[in-house]
């Protein structure tokens, strides 16, 4: 499956090293050696959806997320969609730029029948990220949770921010880390020719 990162593939096993800003984190153990997480390259340039290419669709583990009310939703509740899973975080500088972007695209893009689920993986949570959003003029950006940092360590990322493209199977079909041109004018265009 192509792997993107600032447009390029990469192997599926290579470990990336492009530390800008450099977070401790452990992973959940057992699922990932552990690993420092860090933010994509703060200088590149976001990659346009119509760049992204198709791999073979993969299953995926079972993966689950929580809400701001601490519900958990397994990734495959929302089968059915096209869906976009954005991994975020409030220390990661390029998730910072890009999230206003993503929050502006997630009405046309769900319009046009994509789920959009971003996901913190800020260690605390909701007790974090809410206030963060509301400073940032995104109160009421729904987020989700992964406080356990699982699905980094299922996928063995590193890098924020990295969106998860599935098809409406709930198949993997291809994964982008860096940031992604959420305004680009044939944004849910692609994306749907991506995922369906």
């Amino acid at each position: 499956m192509p792997r993107h990162h600032h447009g390029r593939r990469e192997p599926v096993t290579k470990l990336r090293r492009r530390c800008v800003l450099v977070m401790g984190g452990t992973l959940i153990a057992g699922l990932a050696p552990r690993k420092r997480l860090h933010a994509a390259d703060v200088m590149s340039d976001p990659l346009p959806p119509s760049s992204l290419q198709r791999g073979t669709p993969q299953p995926l583990p079972t993966l689950s997320v929580t809400d701001a009310d601490g519900m958990e939703h397994e990734l495959a509740d929302w089968r059915g969609r096209p869906t976009i899973v954005h991994l975020w975080a409030t220390w990661c500088v390029p998730c910072v730029k890009e999230l206003p972007k993503l929050a502006h695209a997630r009405i046309a893009l769900e319009a046009a029948g994509l789920a959009v689920v971003p996901v913190a993986i800020d260690h605390r949570g909701p007790e974090v990220v809410q206030p963060f959003l509301e400073k940032l003029g995104l109160a009421a950006f729904s987020t989700f949770y992964d406080e356990r940092r699982a699905i980094m360590g299922t996928l063995e990322e590193e890098g924020l921010p990295t969106t998860l493209f599935l098809n409406p199977q709930g198949l993997l079909v291809t994964i982008h880390s860096g940031p992604i041109l959420w305004s680009a004018p044939d944004t849910a265009v692609s994306l749907l020719h991506l995922l369906t």
